[in-house]
Parts: C-alpha cells; structure tokens; sequence
C-alpha cells in the first residue's frame, strides 16, 4: 500500500511540475486517453463551441470532437468510443486540419520529417455531427507535391518541405511550412485543387516566425490569422488580401510540444501534446509592442 500511494505522490508531483514550467498556466486538460499526440485544433463551423483535433504519424484515421473545456464529445449510445472513423482515409503523418467555415473539413496528411515523401496528400469531408456519429466517409483525397522540390530528400540545408499548419480563407488552402532547414517558412497556396489528380500549390508568401511553425487559424470574421511556433504565438492582421504585409504581433511562449490553435470568440486556445490547454486574450495580445 506504501509503495501505491508513493508512486502516486510521484506521478502527482511529476504532472504539478510539468504544469509549473510553461509560461501560461492550463485552464484545462483534455480528457480522453484516445487524444494521445495531439495534432491541430479547429473550431467547427456548424456546431458552436465545438473543436476538433487528431493525432499525428501513423494512427488511425479517426478525428476527434472536443468543448473547450477539454472535453470529448461522443454519442451516447457509443461505450467504447475510439474516436470518429474515417472511411477511405489512411493517416500515415497527419498534422493539421481546418475548416472551409461552410461545413467542410480539409485533413493534411503532410508530415514529413525527413523530406522525402512523395505521397503527400489532403482530405475534403463533410463535417460530421459530433453527438450522433462515430464514423464518415471521405468526398475526396487530392495528392499533391512541391513546386520548390527537386531532390527527395534535399540538402540538409534545403529542408524545408514539412509541414503542419494549414487553414482556408477565400476559397483556397494555405499550408505552411515547417522549416528544418535554412530561410523563412513559406506559404503555399492551393486555389484550384482537384481529386485523384497531383495538386501543385504556388508560393503565396514568405516570413520568418523565428521558430518552426504548428498549426494555424483564421478568425470566424477573417480579419485576423493565429500562427503557432514552438517559442512564439503570432497574430496578422489582413491587409488587403495579404495577411503577411499588414501588422502583426508576436508573444514569446513556452507550452512544451504546442501543436494546436483555435480562436474562440475573444481569446485564443493552444493545446500541445501532453493535452493541456491554454487560452490568452486577443486584446491583450494587441497591446504586445
């Protein structure tokens, strides 16, 4: 019984330490075992209050809905619920999802460490009813490949063709690179995509978010766009049709493996890995100089 309650004051003291070091302290936790390397978080467009998320690199291809409590939304009727199912889909590295804003969800199956997968490809779905559904179906998969890539793998250099952050505003896909190699992150912009076919996205814009990029967001109003880097939480303001040529804030931050991103009315949420969420003030952010 001794050894019991002692490995349970260390398991106790290690996850007290663990909150302790980031530079914002969690609101929440998410609060299913299934979410174990959690990967994106976009908020629905049909039902309010709601995110999902999905764990990267070789799981299953399931998605998962939660509040932004942490909590995750299941149907009643489902006792061992596993996460939603997705049909005609195979997770070999997925980072990122967001949504059209129209009932659409788009799924990145990008993830690419080494540079030098050429079977890169994304998702269009119907967003499915979180509350009665535990498994859909795929409307498409579109495969894709760099303009800018020439050599698989590249120099390392050169290696620059990862990534994890994507989001939709206007009609087209952005997916942005998570640079491992040397120069700014760049944008890619996917306007025209068609299924079953090899999508070639062209080169929106460059920057440098000073560490490498995990997930994106674009405000309900999409006059604003959230970038999140390992070290700094970024906020654009559109100017014109580039968000990348009008003002920006950027906030250093220490989440531990921070994966995630979502706006929620006022404020910001952030999740990393372990599943903690964080939340921080929009106008507080706009008074970072």
């Amino acid at each position: 019984m001794k050894t019991v309650f002692l490995l349970m004051a260390i398991l106790c003291s290690f996850s007290i330490a663990e909150e302790a070091k980031y530079s914002i302290e969690p609101y929440a936790k998410i609060n299913s075992s299934q979410i174990d390397e959690g990967s994106a978080l976009a908020a629905s467009s049909l039902y309010p209050g709601i995110f999902w998320t999905l764990n990267d690199s070789n799981d299953k291809a399931r998605i998962f809905a939660l509040k932004s409590n942490g909590e995750m939304i299941k149907p009643d009727w489902v006792k061992d619920y596993k996460g939603l199912k997705i049909y005609d889909a195979y997770n070999r590295d997925w980072e990122c999802l967001t949504s059209d804003g129209n009932g659409y969800l788009y799924i990145f199956d990008a993830g690419n460490n080494f540079n030098y997968r050429k079977d890169l490809s994304f998702y269009k779905l119907s967003e499915p009813n979180p509350y009665l559904s535990d498994e859909t179906g795929i409307i498409a998969k579109y495969p894709f490949k760099y303009p800018d890539q020439k050599a698989f793998p590249p120099r390392e250099e050169e290696a620059n063709f990862d990534a994890e952050a994507c989001f939709f505003e206007n009609g087209s896909l952005y997916l942005i690179s998570k640079n491992r190699g040397k120069g700014p992150a760049k944008v890619y912009r996917f306007s025209n995509f068609k299924p079953n076919e090899e999508n070639v996205p062209e080169i929106y814009a460059h920057f440098d978010f000073e560490s490498m990029v995990t997930d994106a967001a674009i405000s309900k109003d999409g006059k604003m766009l959230a970038i999140l880097t390992y070290d700094y939480l970024w906020i654009f303001e559109r100017n014109g049709e580039n968000f990348f040529s009008g003002k920006n804030w950027k906030k250093k931050i220490n989440l531990g493996q921070c994966e995630g991103i979502s706006f929620n009315e006022d404020e910001i949420i952030i999740s990393n890995e372990k599943g903690f969420l964080f939340k921080f003030p929009i106008a507080e952010m706009k008074t970072i100089k």
